[in-house]
């Protein structure tokens, strides 16, 4: 007897909490490219992203930077609907503790305690310093080429 629901693969995928960070938003957002693959994730329920309040807060404050205006006059939305929408589609922790692992970068580390705290599946980042740690207890790091390659 055929199960009309194992046809669809898709309904069979767990989705998995990602922690994205600022720079793969922005380069989706206003470059496309392979991180713009990751909205079409989103949509579908395979990931759902994971903000702390400070991670969330820094991308809003990118995505009005002045030196953006170019790009956000090309979308065909406004930055504050994308906001909105994205809002909606997350999850969002409240870490108690924020690891002092990078130094270079001390903000970085908010999107390390953001994956502990919601038990990420992965970090994808374009980030040379989170990059450069490949995993943080047990949680891989990967740029959106290697995430988009391991959920093919």
């Amino acid at each position: 007897m055929s199960n009309s629901r194992s046809k669809n693969k898709d309904f069979l995928k767990p989705t998995l909490k990602i922690v994205i960070d600022t720079n793969v938003f922005i380069s989706a957002l206003f470059f496309g490219g392979l991180p713009a693959k990751l909205f079409g994730l989103m949509d579908k329920g395979f990931i759902q992203p994971v903000f702390s309040p400070e991670t969330f807060k820094e991308l809003v404050l990118f995505l009005s930077h002045s030196k953006f205006q170019k790009q956000r006059k090309k979308l065909s939305f406004s930055v504050s609907e994308f906001i909105k929408s994205l809002f909606t589609k997350s999850i969002f922790v409240f870490p108690k503790k924020i690891p002092q692992i990078i130094k270079e970068d001390s903000f970085d580390n908010y999107f390390l305690a953001c994956a502990i705290t919601s038990q990420a599946s992965f970090i994808i980042s374009g980030d040379k310093h989170l990059l450069r740690l490949k995993k943080f207890r047990g949680i891989p790091i990967l740029s959106p080429q290697e995430f988009l390659k391991q959920v093919k």
